[in-house]
């Protein structure tokens, strides 16, 4: 049926649900009012049927806002670098988390009801994780080792680092959890693709994240292990084609026939693991100065098979050219980013990143949100709103600058931390914290000047051996301070 033709219905009201996100960016709210309801979602026992947020979701929401998304981020950072302001940030956080958590499980508070979901159930394991993770750090900043023989104190201490990254994977699937049960979408025959969308959407996005980290932070750390940076990605990849090769299909459970799709998907999957397998194999004697085109080969590939992917609607075949447009230029963005670093145009010692560097990671990290968008309930919901293709990118490209924004101020935080942290202390004090390198300081033994110029950061347990050697007074961090996140001393 033309979309013209189509009748209207309850995926107009789950765009209601969709312009709260965007209406700020989009200013589409007004239309989003007119949606009305169709039989399409009657099974839906989470779809929004008109009635008002209630005032304690709204609390729950802007608690949890702020508890998880700025508090726990910011105080992770602070941590890290063992700041006065660590302790008062992280238990606000857990004030805020827990009356958010409240909140968020009262019943018959005369606004729209959510009956049991996933993002209700999983915030139960959110609630002990967060339990464990301060009550490890209050274990910590008693020093009990100082009074008898703590012989439980280094496994606490290891599973406190831990938690910590548990903690932001955790904190970022119950967000997207919640952003689903209030749209309500992923619900009966809707939940594979809606699934898949999600997951495939958050490891563009992750993948993009990591990239920048490595860009911003963590490089000198990645090249201290002496293989190319490409290895990694070839190893991730071809693990994630042959699972992909596995279940599009639904090789595990019965599959009737296979479809277009099923081809395309799969296929897809064989050649990520192919050209993950052909890469890693060629780098895997490689040392870190030795570089790969193929991982960006195979991004470009996947953008033009997704780009070319025919949906069920024209919109949705729109949806993913843009997806695939995004993949395409990321994969090419990266393999001029590489010719110009092993032709010497992008030298290794800057102290900050070439600025076209970042165009890959941003790329990838949009051609994520983009999948995720490009689920069949929300194109749908958007498509029957009147939403055209260009509205509809610019609103999830002003969504992913937010998202980059985010990742590039709290590693900008942690840089910007550990600058003023050296200036203030000196170079050479006692608990000075760690030493400043870049990668290619990293492969120059001896430059010590360079070293201390620049902002990358990277824990030096020998640079902490030689300033313990020099003050034998000074407490040692790996016994008293602790540089895992999220901890409470």
């Amino acid at each position: 049926m033309p979309p013209a033709a189509r009748p209207l219905g309850p995926d107009m009201a789950a765009g209601r649900g969709l312009l709260l996100l965007l209406a700020r960016i989009l200013a589409l709210a007004a239309s989003a009012q007119t949606v009305q309801a169709h039989d399409h979602h009657g099974a839906n026992l989470n779809f929004d049927t008109g009635e008002p947020i209630g005032g304690a979701l709204k609390a729950h929401i802007l608690l949890m806002s702020v508890a998880f998304g700025v508090l726990f981020p910011v105080g992770l950072v602070l941590g890290l670098r063992r700041h006065k302001w660590h302790v008062p940030v992280q238990a606000t956080g857990t004030a805020l988390a827990v009356a958010g958590f409240v909140l968020g499980h009262v019943r018959g508070h005369g606004g729209r009801a959510f009956p049991d979901n996933a993002h209700s159930k999983f915030s139960w394991f959110m609630l002990w994780l967060l339990a464990a993770q301060a009550g490890a750090g209050v274990y910590l900043k008693l020093h009990t080792e100082r009074r008898f023989k703590d012989r439980a104190r280094p496994y606490i201490r290891i599973a406190h680092r831990y938690m910590a990254p548990l903690m932001v994977v955790a904190t970022y699937a119950q967000v997207l959890m919640g952003v689903v049960a209030w749209l309500g979408f992923c619900f009966g025959d809707f939940y594979g693709q809606c699934l898949a969308h999600l997951i495939m959407g958050s490891s563009f996005l992750a993948y993009g994240i990591w990239l920048l980290l490595l860009l911003r932070l963590a490089g000198p750390w990645l090249a201290s292990f002496g293989r190319s940076p490409e290895f990694y990605d070839s190893a991730m990849i071809m693990v994630w084609g042959l699972f992909n090769t596995f279940t599009e299909h639904g090789f595990v459970e019965e599959a009737h026939g296979w479809s277009h799709k099923d081809l395309q998907h799969t296929s897809l999957g064989v050649i990520w693991f192919c050209g993950g397998l052909l890469s890693t194999y060629m780098l895997r004697k490689a040392d870190a100065a030795e570089r790969s085109f193929f991982p960006a080969i195979i991004l470009m590939v996947t953008g033009c098979a997704m780009g070319s992917h025919e949906q069920d609607t024209q919109f949705s075949t729109r949806v993913h050219f843009v997806f695939g447009l995004s993949l395409v230029l990321a994969g090419l963005a990266r393999c001029i980013e590489i010719l110009l670093i092993t032709t010497g145009l992008i030298g290794a010692d800057r102290k900050e990143p070439n600025p076209f560097q970042y165009l890959s990671v941003f790329m990838l990290c949009h051609s994520g949100v983009m999948f995720m968008s490009a689920n069949r309930e929300n194109v749908s919901a958007v498509d029957q709103i009147g939403v055209d293709i260009g509205t509809f990118s610019l609103g999830y490209m002003s969504v992913t600058f937010l998202l980059f924004l985010y990742a590039y101020f709290m590693m900008q935080l942690f840089a910007e931390l550990g600058k003023r942290k050296k200036k203030h202390a000196g170079r050479g004090a006692a608990g000075d914290g760690p030493e400043y390198r870049t990668l290619s300081q990293m492969s120059q033994a001896g430059d010590e000047d360079a070293a201390d110029s620049n902002p990358h950061v990277l824990f030096d347990a020998a640079a902490d051996e030689e300033r313990d050697a020099a003050a034998p007074g000074s407490p040692r961090p790996s016994d008293d301070i602790e540089l895992s996140p999220m901890r409470l001393d």
